[in-house]
């Protein structure tokens, strides 16, 4: 399979010959009706760039600026993040869905900011295990390292940014929503609040056994720091959700009203860890758009 030219063309796929792998047998995709459909709509080039974090790791992040992008105003800032060990979000290849709608985003006059973190940037065991005993931290000084390149540019409102990930970005955008004021916004998909709650195998991986590393699972879990919830947040979960059970969400609320905080609930019943049904997903992008809109 031929790696995209750049992150705005869809992939196309070829057979070669085993004897000759330099002799095209046919073109079995080249997925040339994406690439017409794509041309009747208003495109917002993503631009790949490295950012080096305060000690000098260079961190790598997709920029994909306002359609229609004037230097002279100042745009808010949605930031998509992973976090997890391992698994990059940028990538200088089509990204399909996603790219699509963080165009959606760009069309509506925001700037879309993907940058991964040091253990999450594929770069090595050395960079992966920075999160060992002590989830959280280290991705957060990351993410704050290259929103802070971000927040320099004349044509970046500061004060309007929202973060959102997913499963192990859940966690992240809520323990940085608990322990940074970097963020106006917070959107937290099927996140991990407490590591144990998580499936040992992979927690205990990182985190240790919960005996010996108690004081690295307090430190980490986002509902211990509930109480220090800044900006506003919305919680999404499926309730059939097998890989991060919603009790993770659930204790968050709890943690939040006791601690009298406001906080936004999205739930979907019959949803497990992705929200993969077409009318819930459309419902789920609009409720965040609307979120995003009210609060941003």
């Amino acid at each position: 399979m031929d790696t995209a030219s750049d992150l705005w063309t869809p992939p196309q796929l070829r057979l070669f010959a085993v004897a000759d792998p330099k002799r095209e047998v046919r073109l079995l995709a080249d997925n040339a009706a994406v690439t017409e459909r794509l041309k009747g709509y208003a495109i917002s080039r993503p631009e790949l760039m490295t950012i080096k974090a305060r000690d000098g790791f260079p961190l790598e992040a997709i920029l994909i600026k306002p359609v229609n992008f004037d230097p002279t105003k100042r745009y808010p800032v949605y930031q998509e993040a992973y976090g997890g060990p391992g698994l990059s979000t940028v990538r200088n290849a089509w990204g399909g869905s996603r790219s699509l709608y963080h165009q959606s985003l760009a069309q509506k006059g925001y700037i879309v900011w993907l940058c991964d973190n040091r253990s999450a940037s594929g770069k090595g065991a050395k960079s992966q295990w920075t999160i060992y005993k002590n989830a959280g931290e280290g991705e957060l000084r990351d993410v704050e390292d290259g929103l802070a390149w971000l927040k320099k540019q004349p044509w970046v409102d500061g004060d309007r940014v929202a973060l959102y990930g997913w499963s192990y970005g859940g966690f992240l955008v809520q323990y940085a929503l608990t322990h940074s004021k970097s963020f106006k916004v917070g959107i937290a998909g099927a996140g991990v609040s407490d590591w144990g709650l998580y499936d040992t195998v992979y927690t205990e991986r990182y985190m240790d056994l919960p005996a010996a590393n108690p004081d690295g699972y307090k430190k980490s879990a986002p509902v211990n720091a509930a109480a220090n919830l800044g900006g506003k947040l919305l919680l999404i979960h499926g309730l059939a959700d097998d890989n991060v059970h919603v009790q993770n969400t659930l204790q968050m609320v709890y943690a939040l009203e006791q601690a009298e905080k406001q906080y936004d609930l999205a739930l979907y019943p019959r949803s497990r860890h992705g929200i993969g049904e077409p009318s819930l997903s459309r419902h789920l992008q609009q409720r965040i758009q609307d979120f995003l809109t009210a609060n941003l």
